[in-house]
């Protein structure tokens, strides 16, 4: 008896591994790539049926529009009142710091210390990159005939970069890089790799005894690495700007209703799947079927009816986790959403994670590339994450909270003379802020504001 418990319980956590590799996939991707998606899914599984809900996604793209002629119609911004300027001030700098991941590599190259010709090979190839972060086409394709000698070592620069995972060939590849770069042992890299590009199969069937065996290691270490593989992300650039106009969807909303704070989940921009129940009827048919077709289609039907619901689950869980998350979210940045960025607190994903009970790397793929509507715009959900400040009245400020108040001490300052990081530092001490004068230069070059800038009286 005490081995069939073990034994159901050993069935119940593969279950959670079945799935792995397209769970990851649907809680990192975006509105439009989740919409792409399934619209693919659809095309090859005639037992889903989608019902595609646009009204929501044509309306958030004509307020983008709008928005967008308003700010050009404005030009400096000189037709907006003096808190509309600070709001769209603040969205804009949020917006225009989400850089895309060539600019991200490109900026990592330029700091690293190597060949000129790897440098410029290396270049090449960063620019060939798509949006995932991988090649479309071999390395040694992209590149002149004069450079091939190079493109080894600066294929390797680039796969040492951040994000990790960057400049593979395609999904499996990438994951063998990333495990590669938190420095797992020869042998176990071995196995992983083995599981991920010959064992996926078996895996999935809950093969794991036969896989243990064939790879000659024991069952216990193929599941540490199936729970490894769960920290690694399939798409390294999710978190990154295309490069290229995208309107931008929020897939929750947090605003004040009646004074109070209340969370709804937009997913009006994503279509709705169901299963087509005559293929269910048509599946209990064949059932019995002894010819060798009907016992062919029922097989055929069972696989698209399995496939089916499993999308079905994994948007439900993905739409559970992103709901979760925003209730924490509301509940832990309560006085952003109550009064304003200058409320962000700092506030990590593990902490978030363990509110929810998830991985810390679930809400990191959660987070990625999802926006959440605010009574202060549209904020990528990234952005309510970040690294505590210390102050006098333990109010655990948010980084991106002590930017913004740089930015007003420099806006504010009518003196005619440029304040140096010290004297802002000075300044946010008399706040009760602590930041150290490297610190505010930090934070001034990230804010695109030179040492030199002043306001005229």
């Amino acid at each position: 008896m005490i081995q069939q418990g073990l034994e159901l319980s050993q069935k119940q956590e593969l279950k959670l591994s079945v799935q792995l590799i397209q769970t990851m996939e649907i809680l990192s991707l975006s509105t439009e790539e989740l919409r792409e998606k399934i619209k693919k899914e659809a095309e090859t599984n005639p037992v889903i049926v989608v019902n595609d809900r646009t009204a929501s996604y044509d309306r958030f793209a004509n307020e983008y529009r709008n928005y967008t002629d308003r700010r050009e119609s404005y030009g400096d911004n000189s037709g907006l009142s003096d808190n509309d300027k600070k709001e769209t001030n603040w969205i804009e700098s949020i917006i225009s710091s989400s850089e895309t991941l060539q600019q991200h590599l490109l900026t990592q190259l330029g700091e690293m210390k190597t060949k000129g010709e790897v440098k410029k090979t290396a270049e090449t190839l960063i620019t060939a990159l798509d949006n995932h972060g991988f090649f479309p086409a071999p390395p040694e394709s992209i590149v002149k005939e004069k450079d091939l000698a190079y493109v080894h070592e600066a294929v390797s620069l680039i796969q040492s970069m951040d994000p990790s995972g960057v400049g593979a060939m395609d999904a499996r590849d990438s994951l063998i890089i990333q495990a590669r770069n938190k420095g797992i042992s020869d042998e176990e890299l071995s196995i992983l790799t083995a599981m991920i590009y010959d064992k996926l199969e078996e895996l999935n069937a809950g093969k794991l005894d036969a896989v243990a065996k064939a790879l000659k290691t024991d069952k216990e270490e193929i599941e540490a690495l199936l729970g490894f593989l769960r920290t690694l992300t399939l798409y390294p650039a999710s978190g990154f700007s295309s490069g290229y106009e995208n309107y931008i969807i929020p897939e929750l909303s947090i605003k004040k209703e009646n004074g109070v704070l209340t969370l709804h989940l937009l997913n009006d921009s994503l279509p709705s799947v169901s299963i087509d129940h005559e293929y269910e009827e048509l599946a209990e048919e064949y059932k019995n079927a002894e010819s060798r077709e009907g016992k062919e289609a029922e097989k055929f039907i069972r696989q698209n009816l399995n496939s089916a619901k499993s999308l079905i689950s994994q948007l439900e869980m993905r739409a559970s986790t992103l709901e979760r998350t925003g209730a924490v979210l509301m509940d832990k940045q309560r006085d952003f959403f109550m009064k304003g960025p200058l409320y962000l607190k700092g506030l990590t994903m593990q902490s978030v994670a363990d509110e929810i009970g998830v991985h810390e790397a679930t809400v990191s793929r959660i987070a990625s590339s999802k926006y959440i509507d605010t009574d202060f715009g549209i904020w990528p959900m990234r952005s309510f994450f970040s690294a505590a400040v210390k102050s006098e009245n333990d109010s655990n400020l948010s980084r991106n909270a002590v930017k913004e108040m740089i930015r007003k001490i420099i806006d504010e300052n009518m003196t005619g003379k440029a304040l140096s990081d010290q004297k802002i530092s000075d300044i946010l001490k008399e706040r009760g802020i602590t930041a150290a004068r490297r610190t505010v230069s930090k934070y001034r070059h990230e804010l695109d504001i030179d040492s030199s800038f002043s306001r005229s009286k």
